[in-house]
């Protein structure tokens, strides 16, 4: 059952994102500056190529050699969670959700649960990061969070009778 509302909470985070986007709410007041760098702008803020790359650092393998094809593929794909994500800070900010302190020193711990101090340190210095960039990250992403928790998941709610149907009527694709 939770593997189902995870499937589902992508189209669902999706309509949401549409939901934003169509947003009645003021513009900005002073747009960033549009620059070179500047790879997106969404609800007003900039996301910039140093951010784009400090994000594809933090969540790529430094072992792993990738062709320029596949680099660029993969920052593509840190741009739109970027930008997924921002939209879904917007969300955040207009539902008045705050993420605590607690709440990023459990996210933090969590995440590095696995692996002692010097091997993460280690790794942070390879990827050319910091514990504030980790922790600021790890605020964002728990923000995002909240929001699909609170105006997606809260609202799914699929009972182990509608699964089972809708296994029995599509058994077909399941083998």
């Amino acid at each position: 059952m939770i593997r189902l509302k995870r499937l589902s909470a992508a189209p669902l985070a999706l309509i949401l994102l549409a939901a934003a986007c169509r947003s009645t709410a003021p513009a900005p007041s002073a747009s960033p500056a549009v620059t070179a760098d500047t790879f997106a702008i969404v609800n007003g803020k900039a996301i910039t190529r140093d951010q784009v790359e400090k994000s594809f650092r933090r969540t790529s393998n430094p072992a792993q050699t990738l062709s320029e094809e596949e680099a660029t593929a993969a920052r593509l794909s840190v741009l739109d969670e970027m930008i997924t994500e921002e939209v879904l800070l917007g969300k955040a900010a207009d539902l008045k959700i705050q993420v605590t302190e607690s709440d990023i020193d459990s996210a933090y711990a969590e995440s590095r649960k696995n692996i002692g101090e010097e091997a993460y340190q280690q790794e942070l210095t390879k990827r050319n990061l910091t514990t504030g960039d980790m922790r600021d990250q790890l605020r964002r992403e728990v923000t995002a969070q909240k929001v699909l928790e609170r105006e997606v998941t809260a609202k799914v709610n699929v009972t182990d009778q509608q699964i089972t149907d809708f296994f029995n009527a599509n058994r077909a694709q399941f083998n």
